[in-house]
């Protein structure tokens, strides 16, 4: 089970981010066990290392042209490929496999995460010199992204290995997986409780965890664990509402949908959580990704065509809104880039694909000139909240009140569509669940609202259906098996103790 474990010398590399520029990492040495815990700066690179792995959620993966959301994405049959090294024909068919790259990649970074921030709540208490106001927020930061790791494994995966202290045994190293609710119940809530209560500040413009940041994943966790397959009660959709609503004020729509894809917006208006990308030192793969296969349309070395939405999808989006424009979610047409076209060439004024591609990470300058993005990779931002608390609060009590109506509303006021007003509790989910799919498709959202709901949205008829049993538009079915991911192989073989997903 190595993949999952700090090495047992507990000696880690750690890392100083500036206030200035969450992305300056500068080296302050090695720390171990029998560190002398008494710099501030030490503090800090163990809050920073429970960051290092966030490249999980946006990171290459083996394969040509293949990044860690295609995972979540692959599977919602919403979305297909012009690159067939890929790995997305395995999805097409529904024939995932233990060994796929994503996979061992998602299990891989997230356990990595979690031993830093196993060990970086172990160490933290220890700065007894440092100011404890300080030491407070980064043990906030830290207990955020351990549930936030935890919170993927367990929706992807089902049962998974809890670990919740550094292993420095051999004999530790073989764990059995824990039931979902068990990871839930004794990491993910406590965890998101207890950072509450932390001096995090409310918000944070820098890229770091703030209070807003861990209600919002606190008021995700709870809407999730009211559905599948926890199936908590109403209670819990009470508790997520309460969260979601006091996020709500603290944060403002952007009032185009371009200003969603403008790297100097990063952590800004709308965007509560962000995984951090910077220009020369990390670069968003995700931004050349979903361009038309070896179109020459950009700076990058390679359009790979890895993420393109399906026509049926594109189309079901409603007459009148905007997001459905042209160079809004999606284009149809650009221009060829003048370092793949020779002068003169037609195809540097006007191309046109003949087919939908996704404008939602769109960095302008990188695609025509710089040929890498800064452009952050958002986790949370503020329609999710919206509609995370219209639906929470419309089910905790019966109906949607004034302030639902009005989360609801607000989303589809800037999408250019009219009021809804129909208060039945029925009709006014299906128009929370329709503006998830429309506001937030491809951002990683769709497969998790799928396998909490157990719903899916049929494109033709615009109907929620049984997810178990609705055959895709390849004419595959869906059935208990694709509620999960197979766990890794590597992993499998490693640690005896593990039990694959079935079907798998």
């Amino acid at each position: 089970m190595k993949n999952i474990l700090p090495k047992i010398t507990w000696a880690v590399t750690l890392f100083c981010i500036s206030c200035n520029d969450f992305l300056d990492e500068q080296p302050t040495g090695t720390l171990s066990s029998t560190s002398n815990l008494t710099s501030a700066d030490a503090a800090l690179a163990f809050a920073n290392s429970a960051y290092v792995n966030t490249s999980v959620f946006n990171s290459l993966t083996s394969g040509w042209g293949s990044v860690t959301p295609l995972l979540l994405e692959y599977m919602t049959g919403k979305v297909s490929s012009e690159n067939s090294q890929s790995n997305f024909k395995e999805f097409q068919e529904l024939t995932v496999s233990s060994r796929s790259p994503y996979i061992e990649e998602w299990w891989r970074g997230c356990y990595a995460g979690i031993a830093n921030c196993n060990l970086a709540l172990q160490k933290l208490p220890e700065f007894n010199q440092v100011d404890p106001q300080l030491i407070s927020r980064y043990q906030g930061e830290v207990l955020f992204m351990r549930a936030m790791y935890y919170f993927y494994l367990v929706r992807i995966f089902g049962d998974v290995p809890k670990i919740k202290t550094s292993q420095v045994e051999l004999n530790e190293l073989f764990v059995h997986r824990s039931p979902i609710k068990e990871i839930y119940d004794e990491i993910i809530i406590p965890d998101l409780l207890a950072a509450e209560k932390t001096a995090l500040p409310l918000k944070d413009l820098t890229g770091r965890t703030s209070l807003s940041a861990v209600k919002t994943l606190l008021a995700d966790v709870y809407l999730t664990y009211a559905g599948y397959p926890v199936k908590g009660g109403d209670q819990y959709y009470a508790e997520s509402a309460k969260r979601s609503l006091e996020v709500l004020s603290h944060y403002t729509l952007f009032d185009k949908y371009e200003d969603l894809w403008k790297p100097e917006n990063n952590n800004k208006g709308e965007f509560i959580f962000q995984i951090q990308f910077s220009l020369n030192k990390s670069s968003n793969q995700m931004v050349n990704i979903p361009l038309p296969s070896r179109s020459g349309m950009s700076a990058f070395n390679l359009e790979y065509g890895s993420m393109i939405p399906t026509k049926e999808f594109v189309e079901s989006y409603r007459e009148g809104d905007i997001r459905n424009d042209e160079k809004q979610f999606f284009f149809r047409t650009y221009k060829g880039n003048k370092s793949k076209f020779s002068p003169g060439a037609p195809e540097l004024t006007f191309m046109d694909f003949k087919g939908y591609y996704i404008y939602k990470f769109f960095d302008s300058y990188a695609i025509d000139v710089a040929g890498q993005s800064g452009l952050n990779w958002t986790i949370y931002r503020l329609p999710d909240v919206m509609l995370m608390y219209a639906e929470a609060q419309s089910h905790a009590d019966g109906a949607p009140n004034d302030a639902s109506f009005a989360a609801l509303n607000a989303v589809r006021y800037r999408a250019g569509l009219s009021p809804f007003t129909n208060s039945d509790l029925v009709a006014f989910t299906a128009a929370v669940w329709d503006e998830r799919y429309f506001e937030l498709c491809y951002e990683n959202k769709m497969w998790f609202d799928m396998i909490r709901t157990r719903k899916i949205r049929d494109d033709i008829s615009g109907q929620y259906v049984n997810f178990i049993g609705y055959t895709t538009k390849w004419g595959k079915t869906y059935s208990n098996t694709q509620l999960l991911f197979p766990i890794p192989l590597r992993e499998m073989q490693t640690n005896p103790k593990l039990v694959q997903n079935t079907g798998y």
